[in-house]
């Protein structure tokens, strides 16, 4: 990047012979600047200069960043170097690599007689393009060389200076060179106009909006260099970057578009551009009528999609505020593009196809506005008949384009709409047709494409758009806003807009409750025959009893309605739930997996990576939450949820509610009181898990539906004893929340019941959790019931008897503070596991897991083989079993009765956790039968592994 240049033209023969000598000297016994500490790991000094982008935070405490500093590291990455940074000028750290008394230089082209005062690498560490730089506001200069005729031209002093004076001399140009010994003095010369032009690398000052680039003069790779006198340092250099070539290719291409992507080119307007914008008081899009979600027409005809969004965007981060904007719309390319041709629009978009078809068609194409896969669309599995006969949109040219440049030897079938080429494809005219990437999936969710298939082109094609050929400024300007913007801008904004592909129908819903709707009918059929039936024994009997049947039939018809009413009630419960978690599931499966694609495209940016991680876990743990809820609620419907009471400590339990709850009230800004009094008998009998959920459940939804600045009241008392063995306890749970509507207070405790959708009220959750609370609360022998008030809020009251257990307390006992695994580091060095684990990805998950606490791994595939390893291991090899409940062959339960049963008491006694997706109370039982020490359930909730982990191993 600095290509320097050591004042070796100001030296003289005497002083070149002596640096010759003192050069021999060094190679001889050369004090070393390197040096390793008592682990081995070497510290190199590296010379640290300012310079804008290549390396900034050139001083102590200053946070670095910049093309050579993320280069440095990544040569870290397999030296082991540590690195202590040496601070100066260019020039000075230059003469001090000389010297010795640095390690490393970063930015240093190559000429043949620093070779032999210091060392390069095989390998360049980049390449630059050498550029001069001009004032903007300063007409009298051009990309004509004769205009910089007694210009003062300043330059780093460096090669590039030579480069600089052999361009001046190539084109006849007396102007003055001043060399500066920073960049730093070079742009504060600048910025004060006290001289003309400056040589830099790239297009040089970046983030300048005062400067423009005016033409390039030369090239050069540069390399970071060492001291000549570490043959040791040049040797890992030299296979540092040997490996990080075959290791990652692109590496140093992706690390210049990282740091170089924007410049002062895309801040400066050309003159092209100028003359444009002075020419022009409007710019005229033209857009495809019905192709979201790059561009569309809403129900109030205007423009809508990305089309809509972009324009603007680009002219505001442009900083053009005097240019109006109109958008015409066409529903065909050919006449969009035509129009474009006879003058009536500036700019078309989209367009794409390829390069060659746009310049058939006498237009530029932009850079890329969004790139998407394309996919191919097909019934059945996929041959090499697949691609045979493609159904194309005539109203669509790229599409056209497309297929013509990707599969030239398949025919063509022309079709009004991709509808109809979609049609071609379901009924066979046609084999195949193609969707952009960013609209298939959207596409073929309705219902009348459910026969269809995806497959994904390894080819890429371009959205971008489309200007008059001869329109450079324009041009230009487009491009420079999809610069400013960011590749991402569209791909972010397109999920807007996909949802206008797909509408659900009454189609769909049919179909999505077929088997409801054939009941119906069967049942109405069987309902008629019986009627048939009926009439025709009813004439063979007497008037009484056809009297008696009238009576009969009139009692089962009520019956019928009711039934009927309770069907048809059944059935929106269900439709409404249906419809509910539909949008709730996809709520979080669409962040998971649109985060998921994003970090996959930015993996390189670990802040953007982490947040995106970040998101991707609160939506998971949303989505596992909605799925509890249900499957919780199923196993109530179906009875399997039994009652574990044990000896319980009322006030214990309330004291971890608090800690439980007051972290997301805080979080909220919420008042959080808990109230506890006249509590005679503290210790009864009942069951802590479910009474926990309980109230979990209702002060969870109160701290979701009250606002900040609320307050939420949990108080608890004990009635007066009705009986000597009885405890009667009432709860109550008060908020200041939204509070909650007459009609609603009947049905909040029916299944699959809200008030709101999560979309129209914001707040999400599956209807389930008062239900699932009023069921537990009825198993218990309580009741529950709730007051509210809309905008004032709501209160719950648990009214609970329980046995009495214990003596009678006056005093509550001190608060039992709740264990934080988090709180204590976890090192089990030198223990062994091992995982009995049937899937490949759970088991690369816990061992990264487990490794990364100091545990070595060992993996069975299925239960046989974990019985086989413990059996044949030593006794005391493993330390702990965590194993896995469903697996082939021989499930977890029986593979822990088997290592029970081990003669040798020692393997028979190795600690065993059941790791499992079995989540319920009921599962945890059933592990302890089989002989396991504890459960844990999947997904891994690490802390509460490592909290088990350190519980068992001794």
């Amino acid at each position: 990047m600095h290509t320097t240049l050591h004042q070796v033209s100001r030296i003289t023969a005497s002083v070149l012979i002596a640096l010759a000598c003192s050069f021999v000297v060094s190679t001889i016994a050369a004090p070393s600047t390197a040096r390793a500490d008592d682990t081995g790991v070497v510290t190199v000094k590296v010379g640290y200069y300012e310079n804008e982008v290549f390396e900034e935070g050139a001083e102590d405490g200053a946070i670095k960043t910049g093309y050579a500093y993320e280069y440095y590291r990544k040569i870290s990455e397999y030296t082991g170097w540590k690195y202590e940074y040496v601070y100066g000028e260019f020039g000075d750290l230059y003469d001090m690599l000389v010297d010795g008394d640095i390690d490393l230089l970063a930015g240093l082209a190559y000429k043949p007689d620093r070779a032999n005062f210091i060392g390069y690498p095989s390998l360049p560490m980049g390449n630059e393009t050498y550029n001069l730089v001009k004032h903007a506001t300063d007409d009298s200069i051009t990309s004509d060389s004769e205009t910089l005729s007694d210009c003062t031209i300043g330059a780093l002093d460096s090669a590039m200076v030579d480069t600089l004076n052999q361009y001046l001399a190539t084109n006849d140009v007396e102007a003055t060179v001043e060399v500066f010994s920073g960049y730093n003095a070079m742009f504060d010369a600048f910025n004060a106009n006290e001289i003309d032009v400056m040589a830099v690398e790239g297009d040089g000052a970046y983030g300048r909006d005062d400067a423009e680039v005016l033409a390039p003069f030369g090239s050069s790779d540069y390399y970071l260099c060492a001291n000549i006198a570490r043959p040791d340092i040049m040797n890992d250099l030299n296979d540092a970057q040997a490996a990080l070539a075959v290791d990652e290719p692109n590496y140093l291409s992706s690390l210049r578009s990282k740091y170089y992507a924007t410049s002062i080119s895309a801040r400066a307007f050309s003159t092209a551009e100028k003359e444009w914008l002075a020419t022009h008081s409007n710019l005229r899009v033209g857009y495809l009528e019905n192709y979201m979600p790059y561009s569309g027409k809403d129900d109030n005809g205007q423009a809508t999609g990305i089309v809509k969004d972009i324009i603007p965007e680009i002219l505001t981060d442009l900083g053009i505020n005097n240019l109006s904007v109109s958008f015409i719309g066409y529903k065909s390319y050919d006449n969009m593009i035509s129009d474009m041709a006879d003058g009536a629009i500036d700019v078309a978009f989209p367009v794409g196809g390829g390069l060659y078809f746009s310049e058939e068609n006498n237009i530029y194409q932009s850079h890329p506005v969004a790139s998407a896969s394309t996919e191919l669309v097909h019934k059945g599995a996929f041959t090499k008949e697949t691609t045979s006969t493609f159904a194309v949109n005539e109203n669509n040219r790229m599409q056209y384009y497309f297929v013509r440049s990707n599969f030239p030897d398949s025919k063509i079938d022309l079709y009004p709409s991709i509808d109809a080429c979609l049609e071609a494809v379901i009924s066979g005219k046609a084999t195949c047709t193609t969707l952009n990437g960013l609209r298939a999936n959207d596409i073929l969710k309705n219902s009348k494409y459910s026969g269809l298939v995806l497959y994904q082109l390894g080819r890429e094609d371009d959205r971008c758009f489309g200007v008059e050929i001869g329109n450079e400024g324009l041009l230009k300007l487009l491009n420079r806003g999809i610069n400013v913007v960011g590749d991402d801008f569209a791909q972010n904004i397109s999920y807007r807009y996909t949802t206008a592909l797909y509408s659900y129908t009454l189609v769909d819903a049919l179909l999505d409750n077929i088997f409801l709707v054939l009941a119906g009918i069967l049942a109405i059929a069987a309902l008629i025959v019986w009627f048939v039936v009926r009439d025709s024994r009813r004439t063979r009997k007497q008037m009484a009893e056809k009297e008696r049947a009238r009576l009969k039939l009139e009692t089962q018809q009520v019956a019928l309605q009711d039934a009927l009413a309770n069907a048809e009630s059944a059935s929106r419960a269900k439709t409404t739930f249906l419809n509910n978690m539909s949008h709730d599931i996809r709520t979080p499966m669409n962040a998971i997996v649109g985060f998921t694609t994003l970090a996959s495209h930015h993996i390189d940016d670990k802040d953007m990576v982490s947040d995106y991680l970040a998101k991707i876990s609160v939506s998971s743990q949303h989505l596992l939450s909605l799925i509890n809820d249900v499957l919780d609620m199923s196993r109530i419907e179906s009875g399997n949820v039994t009652i574990d009471e044990s000896e319980v400590n009322i006030l214990e339990l309330i004291d971890s509610l608090r800690s439980l709850v007051e972290g997301d009230a805080k979080a909220k800004g919420v008042n959080l009181v808990f109230d506890v009094h006249g509590i005679e008998h503290s210790t009864v009998v009942t069951d802590r898990l479910r009474l926990n959920q309980v109230f979990i459940n209702i002060l969870s939804n109160a701290v979701k539906f009250t606002p900040e600045g609320g307050t939420i009241t949990f108080s608890a008392t004990e009635a007066p004893a009705t009986s000597a063995d009885l405890a009667d306890f009432e709860f109550r749970i008060k908020d200041t929340g939204i509070g909650i509507s007459d009609e609603f207070q009947k049905t909040i405790f029916d299944a699959f019941s809200r008030e709101r959708t999560s979309t129209v009220s914001g707040i999400e959750g599956t209807g389930l959790g008062m239900a699932i609370t009023k069921n537990i609360v009825d198993m218990l022998g309580g009741a529950i019931s709730v007051k509210s008030e809309v905008g004032v809020g709501s209160e719950f009251v648990v009214e609970l008897p329980c046995h009495v257990c214990g003596t009678i307390e006056s005093a509550a006992p001190a608060p039992v503070q709740p264990h934080n695994a988090e709180d204590e580091p976890r090192d089990f060095t030198g223990k062994r596991v091992l995982l009995a684990e049937d899937n490949e990805m759970n088991q690369m998950i816990a061992e990264a897991i487990l490794n990364e606490v100091g545990l070595e791994v060992d993996i069975a595939a299925d239960g046989s083989i974990a019985v086989e390893k413990v059996a044949s291991a030593d006794a005391g090899y493993y330390d702990i079993v965590l194993m896995d409940i469903q697996m082939p062959k021989m499930d977890g339960y029986e593979a822990a009765r088997q290592i029970r049963n081990l003669p040798e008491n020692a393997k028979a006694s190795v600690p065993i956790v059941a790791v499992t997706a079995n989540a319920f109370e009921e599962d945890r039982q059933i592990a302890m039968q089989a002989g396991m020490n504890g459960h844990l359930a999947k997904p891994y909730d690490i802390p509460k592994m490592m909290e088990t982990l350190a519980a068992l191993i001794k």
